[in-house]
Order: C-alpha cells, then structure tokens, then sequence
C-alpha cells in the first residue's frame, strides 16, 4: 500500500520540478507516473488493502471474525 504511493508522490514532484518538461515527452516521468499510478490499481484500489489489513490486525488482536 505505501511504496506505490511513494512512488507516484515521488514522481509527481519530479514533473512538478521540471515544469513544463515534466510532462514532455523528452523525459521518461510521464511514464512513470502511468505505471506508478497502474502499480497502486493493479491488486485493488488502497482502500481495499488497507481494509484486509484492518481486518488482520483486529483478527490478530481477538477483535476479528
């Protein structure tokens, strides 16, 4: 859940340093904004994890179902 959003933070301030050239094809960080933001769709959206994580944690805890 954390690094690919890491991630896509990262690379979205990288284009927000270059400016206008951020968003070029001269640079490779539209790539990988698109691939940042696929890795964060590609198991389900955060919500969904941080859901299953909740759910462990509280399971682990006696909490859980």
């Amino acid at each position: 859940v954390v690094a690919p959003t890491v991630l896509q933070n990262v690379v979205d301030m990288a284009i927000q340093i270059h400016g206008g050239e951020g968003v070029s094809r001269d640079t490779p960080l539209t790539a990988f904004f698109n691939q940042a933001r696929s890795l964060r769709l590609a198991d389900g959206p955060d919500e969904v994890h941080k859901g299953m994580i909740a759910k462990l944690e509280l399971k682990k805890r006696g909490y859980g179902r």
